[in-house]
């Protein structure tokens, strides 16, 4: 056989053996759930095999054109299929060619501020994969390193997550049914990382008072026809879906469940209040004011603007419920930004947008983004205990464009949505926004100042809730405190505290620390949410060189901290506990 026949045979060969497969991996895959279609891998092998296909369907029809012209076949095939992956690929190799990453998160502190933001950036790896969905998951893979290390953040600075008798101002009551409101209207890494959903859950079903609540993972997908399902799977296992998440923690026997309100979109409904019991959208025609209310699996009565509803004693109880908004990062083209505030956009309804706004571009234009704040007014009627935002991948331009998502591997936390929203705005997305003259929170005309002035205006001034996008009145964390940075000079330190020895170790370890000032000591053992496990020391000390002993026979092999209290400064190191 000559060479160059031998050649194109073998081309032909590799040719349909390349698109032989890949029309079996997406059969394979896809087959039992047509979303996983929207997969990377399935949107690369998908113009593969249709190419492959239609070389066959060619093949077999054998038309005249086809056979008098067979030298021309296949390079035409090659050229047009070339063609073909490029285009349908470009979402894909388009989304490497990014900007240089937002410059280091800067930090600050005010005296008395009015909010605290925390930011973490360089999030570590998840602790592993919910993707299988059931109760074979190892519960290792529970917790995420991100969340645990947040949520730390904040309690250094007084704002712990657990609400406890000791800890009256914590966020999450052990019987609060607790809503996670996530961004899940369009797919992949245009909604909230499930890495740091499944993060979040993990910890408040780790109440030190045992959590005897309920879970919802939440949002309003507006009824554009897809709701919360498997192509929300933002997470570094790109088969890791929110569905997967809730499904092996309810698997797990833990209460947690999933809604979708946008099942119940055009619903009209009353509150339990007026004797309704079902489910369904509250709309206030004063007000113009839209919010949900439902039954939960667990028959609970949830208002989102109320609280939980008490059938027996017909009153509302408000501490029952905590709503927790987590958003991802992303620019919007009519609002410039899609952050902590815009998020209850996915709180309210668009339904019957005509009969009570004139129509769906009045609805966003003279509500949703004007100085009737529409979207503020539903936050003060459900207003969020915690926003964190998901800046783990942010969308460049959007609100739902795969092509232009940069990972920027940053998270940020507030208990105001709109500092927080307002910063990484300012320090996370602008940087690298395709227009940045729309996200700037602070530029004069940009879309998201104009918007963003408009929310916290209402949420501050007319709702009298404690909101600023102001920079003099937000005090900004990052993950130094944890290690015992604070605005002490060196002449006014009271103690030392050393690295325990040995670290790490097994079972037992020393720490020992130096007072300066005699006074009241304090050393407490943390787990890595922050909850107290035992406390080493709690008396007075004179000046000195200490040691104490910690035990942890009783304890599993993990990340620790101690934690040394003297007068009003502290300090936090870490240790591993290996057996």
């Amino acid at each position: 056989m000559a060479p160059g026949k031998f050649k194109f045979k073998m081309l032909h060969f590799y040719f349909g053996l390349t698109g032989l497969f890949a029309l079996l991996w997406v059969l394979l895959r896809s087959g039992t759930n047509p979303k996983r279609l929207a997969y990377p891998c399935q949107q690369a092998s998908i113009p593969i095999a249709l190419n492959w296909l239609l070389s066959v369907a060619a093949f077999l029809t054998g038309s005249l054109f086809i056979k008098k012209f067979t030298k021309f076949a296949f390079p035409a095939v090659v050229f047009f299929g070339v063609a073909w992956i490029s285009l349908s690929t470009s979402e894909t190799s388009m989304s490497s060619v990014n900007p240089p990453p937002p410059p280091p998160l800067p930090v600050w502190e005010v005296p008395n501020p009015v909010s605290k933001v925390f930011v973490m950036d360089s999030v570590p790896a998840t602790s592993g994969s919910l993707a299988a969905g059931d109760s074979t998951v190892p519960n290792s893979y529970l917790p995420d390193p991100a969340i645990d290390t947040l949520l730390m953040m904040m309690s250094a600075k007084n704002i712990p997550f657990y609400k406890t008798p000791s800890a009256p101002n914590g966020i999450v009551g052990s019987n609060n049914v607790v809503i996670i409101k996530g961004n899940f209207q369009w797919t992949s890494r245009n909604t909230t990382s499930t890495d740091r959903i499944k993060g979040v859950i993990w910890r408040v079903l780790q109440h030190p008072n045992g959590f005897t609540g309920e879970i919802m993972v939440c949002d309003n997908t507006q009824d554009i026809g897809t709701g919360i399902n498997d192509n929300d799977n933002n997470s570094e296992d790109p088969q890791q879906s929110i569905i997967d998440v809730v499904n092996t923690f309810h698997s797990k026997g833990y209460p947690v469940h999933c809604l979708d309100w946008n099942t119940m979109w055009d619903d009209v409904a009353n509150e339990y209040s007026q004797g309704d019991y079902n489910n369904g959208y509250v709309y206030e025609s004063s007000s113009k004011i839209t919010y949900p209310k439902f039954r939960t699996p667990m028959n609970r009565y949830v208002s989102l603007r109320y609280g939980i509803w008490d059938s027996a004693s017909a009153v509302y109880d408000s501490s029952k419920l905590c709503i927790i908004d987590f958003p991802v990062l992303k620019a919007h083209g009519m609002a410039g930004a899609t952050i902590a505030v815009k998020n209850w956009i996915g709180v309210l309804t668009t339904a019957y947008s005509s009969e009570r706004f004139g129509g769906w571009s009045p609805m966003h234009t003279n509500y949703f983004f004007s100085t009737y704040a529409l979207v503020a007014r539903v936050m003060e009627a459900a207003f969020p205990r915690l926003s964190i935002v998901d800046a783990d991948w942010t969308s460049r331009t959007g609100p739902n464009n795969l092509q232009y998502v940069q990972h920027t591997s940053m998270l940020a936390a507030s208990t105001d949505p709109a500092a927080v929203s307002w910063y990484t705005a300012k320090f996370i997305l602008t940087p690298i926004a395709l227009n940045p003259g729309q996200t700037n929170p602070d530029l004069t005309g940009s879309a998201y100042r104009n918007c963003l002035t408009n929310w916290t205006s209402y949420l501050r001034t007319t709702a009298g809730l404690p909101c600023t996008k102001d920079s003099s009145e937000i005090s900004v964390y990052g993950r130094n405190i944890l290690i015992g940075v604070n605005n002490q000079t060196e002449n006014a330190a009271q103690y030392k505290l050393y690295q325990n020895h040995p670290n790490p170790f097994n079972s037992t370890t020393l720490i020992k620390f130096q007072i300066f000032e005699t006074g009241p000591v304090k050393i407490v053992i943390l787990d890595v949410s922050g909850k107290e496990l035992v406390t080493l020391v709690d008396t007075t000390c004179s000046k000195g060189l200490y040691e104490v002993k910690w035990n942890a026979e009783n304890y599993s092999s993990g990340v620790y901290f101690y934690k040394l209290t003297a007068g009003n400064i502290s300090e936090v190191k870490k240790m591993v506990l290996v057996k």
